[in-house]
């Protein structure tokens, strides 16, 4: 089931969509805005599941290397550790 809705864009995420729509990267431009929410929920959810296993939000702005650069490459052993800090 859908629920239609008239929605407002800045004109260059429009155009954006358009474009890909164009090219035939999407069907529609109702599958694009689809396409972004299903995105956006699933990032929502997996960062919740991110903050639950670690203990710890996540920062607003997942981008940022150097924080990433050291969650990601920290060891089996670090992770369990910290879990056990945690749990004390």
């Amino acid at each position: 089931m859908t629920d239609k809705r008239a929605i407002s864009l800045p004109e260059e995420d429009a155009a954006w969509l358009d474009e890909k729509v164009k090219a035939g990267e999407l069907p529609s431009f109702s599958a694009g805005v689809a396409d972004l929410i299903a995105t956006a929920r699933k990032r929502e959810a997996w960062l919740a599941d991110e903050a639950a296993a670690f203990g710890e939000p996540l920062p607003d702005d997942p981008e940022r290397a150097a924080y990433w650069a050291a969650r990601l490459h920290r060891s089996t052993a670090e992770v369990l550790k910290d879990s056990e800090h945690d749990a004390a």
